[in-house]
């Protein structure tokens, strides 16, 4: 089904029941990974789930169509729905995700599995968009650049939400940074809340400048959770756009430093007799509190040894990154794909 425009959010908090594969899709790349987020969390609680969540390539569903729908017919081995994603949908693929549906719709299989397919921008006549805006237990829901004036609404609603407001002349200069990618906009607001505090009075442009000089951070906190998260694909296509965007790698490696020097300080603390609480409340700066949910999941995934071992490699990294020249975008690849990657085979062994 094609879902239009005016009833996309109403529909995402929401979605028809009916419905078991979503197609997410258009320019604004951080609204197509929130919109996603949202849908999937319908079906599972924790998007890093190592045995409801499957991600697949859509590289490997070019390769393997079968795959696909195996896993859209496979029964959970722990209970429950499963969400299968494929984050980076090409339309080079929509052939083998047709077939992969019919089989599975053939077949009778399938339960209350559910595809969330994420993809960019579209054209109509696109052979995935309008798959999906065909199907009547699937829907294509668009993702479109907000305007300066529809960003400015969601923004002032958001500071709202937190007992703050915003006055005119920075919410127009905070609208006009951050047209074309609602994730960057959603962090912005927490960063500012997290510089004035909750409750704190009016935005005023000052803060805004105070907190838009280097954009590139934002990126870097929410690479880093993924990355500690075990979720490889949402860190791996966070660091490509900073590479694209400029970021140097030492930057990227200090940031990933101090989320990790972070986690062990609470750890320590843990270790030493504090409660858990009480400890992340003396992190300095403290989580944020829309981050809180993350940083409890990573400090329980992570053990302390592991977290030590990690420091020593992002330290000897770094020494590389200064040395080897063009090599520090490959060497820093591959490690936040490592880091990811144990995150998630650390949480597998702990859900056991």
């Amino acid at each position: 089904m094609k879902i239009q425009t005016r009833d996309i959010d109403r529909f995402v908090q929401k979605p028809d029941p009916g419905c078991r594969a979503f197609l997410v899709y258009g320019p604004d790349e951080g609204l197509v990974r929130e919109r996603a987020a949202i849908l999937g969390k319908h079906v599972v609680e924790d998007l890093s789930d190592p045995f409801n969540v499957i991600d697949l390539p859509g590289t490997v569903v070019e390769e393997d169509p079968a795959r696909l729908a195996d896993e859209l017919a496979a029964m959970s081995m722990m209970g429950g729905r499963r969400l299968i994603r494929i984050r980076d949908g090409a339309e080079k693929a929509a052939a083998m995700i047709e077939d992969a549906l019919k089989t599975v719709h053939a077949a009778g299989n399938g339960g209350d599995n559910v595809l969330v397919i994420e993809a960019g921008d579209l054209k109509p006549a696109a052979k995935l968009r309008s798959l999906f805006e065909k199907m009547k237990d699937g829907a294509a829901i668009p993702c479109y650049v907000d305007d300066a004036g529809n960003l400015s609404r969601i923004l002032a609603q958001d500071f709202s939400a937190q007992g703050l407001q915003i006055d005119r002349d920075a919410l127009m200069s905070l609208s006009a940074k951050l047209v074309g990618d609602r994730a960057l906009a959603r962090s912005m607001v927490e960063k500012i809340i997290t510089y004035i505090g909750p409750d704190g009075g009016t935005v005023t442009l000052d803060d805004v400048l105070a907190c838009t000089e280097d954009s590139s951070l934002l990126y870097i906190d929410d690479m880093t959770r993924a990355a500690f998260a075990g979720d490889a694909v949402t860190a791996g296509q966070m660091l490509e756009r900073l590479f694209q965007e400029g970021t140097h790698a030492v930057g990227i490696l200090r940031g990933l430093q101090n989320h990790c020097k972070r986690l062990l300080f609470v750890k320590a603390l843990v270790a030493a007799g504090e409660n858990q609480t009480g400890a992340m409340k003396k992190l300095r700066p403290p989580v944020f509190f829309k981050a809180e949910k993350a940083f409890t999941a990573h400090l329980n995934i992570w053990a302390p040894a592991d977290l030590k071992m990690l420091l020593e490699q992002l330290t000897d990294t770094e020494a590389a990154c200064k040395t080897t020249g063009a090599m520090d975008t490959t060497i820093t690849d591959r490690l936040v794909f490592r880091i990811a990657l144990l995150a998630k085979k650390s949480g597998s062994r702990r859900a056991a």
